[in-house]
């Protein structure tokens, strides 16, 4: 499966956002997102997902306009979005339940993804009662519950210890290897470098640089005497 991002504008009143981004991805591969604070590349996360339309361009599928109820998208946010009073298996099974799984088939990926996480101790305990890095846990569990064909991860490993990080990392390989389509956005280079073969550089609403990392470092070598 191919993910294409074509000449994608984006205004928001006078402001332009976004201008004339492009953006290719592919299953098995991860694409990292790079750039400041009020680059564009939560904009551009929220047109692939149809949180937002874009003014001009297109989002393509196997060169096909996407079709999102038919495409498995899994979104984790900076910001995240879970409900802190609620019981942790109850709010994992309801929002599985939303992308349109059974309520059986959300039990089960609810136990199998806190067995994954390490958590399943915490199953019926309310999310408030949780570490700031278990909570990021279980917001992975929930992006990845439904099996996505399209995996985007917003600064996944903001504010995580090494060894939820390091567990971060083994979940994130494997959803590679099993053919999904990663976007990593992050500050955080070290991380990119890990995972994504192609980074694309957004620098006030347009791409900067875009390319395979390999090439990239290698055009961009600093001369030494």
């Amino acid at each position: 499966m191919e993910l294409k991002v074509q000449n994608v504008f984006k205004n928001f009143g006078e402001k332009e956002v976004l201008r004339d981004i492009s953006l290719l991805a592919q299953s098995g591969t991860a694409l990292g997102l790079l750039g400041r604070n009020g680059a564009g590349k939560t904009t551009t996360i929220r047109i692939i997902m149809g949180v937002f339309l874009a003014d001009k361009g297109k989002v393509l599928i196997d060169g096909k306009p996407i079709n999102r109820d038919k495409i498995r998208i899994g979104y984790m946010p900076e910001e995240r979005g879970l409900y802190p009073k609620i019981k942790i298996c109850d709010q994992m099974a309801y929002l599985a339940q939303l992308r349109g799984m059974t309520s059986k088939d959300a039990q089960k990926a609810c136990d199998q993804w806190l067995e994954r996480m390490g958590m399943t101790e915490y199953k019926t305990k309310k999310l408030e009662t949780l570490s700031k890095g278990n909570q990021q846990k279980i917001q992975l569990a929930v992006t990845l519950m439904c099996n996505p064909q399209i995996v985007i991860l917003d600064e996944p490993f903001s504010g995580l210890d090494p060894v939820n990080a390091m567990l971060l990392k083994d979940v994130i390989k494997g959803m590679i290897d099993g053919g999904a389509i990663v976007l990593f956005s992050s500050h955080q280079m070290n991380y990119i470098e890990e995972f994504c073969e192609s980074i694309a550089i957004i620098n006030q609403g347009k791409i900067a640089i875009d390319g395979k990392i390999s090439e990239i470092t290698l055009k961009y070598k600093p001369i030494t005497s």
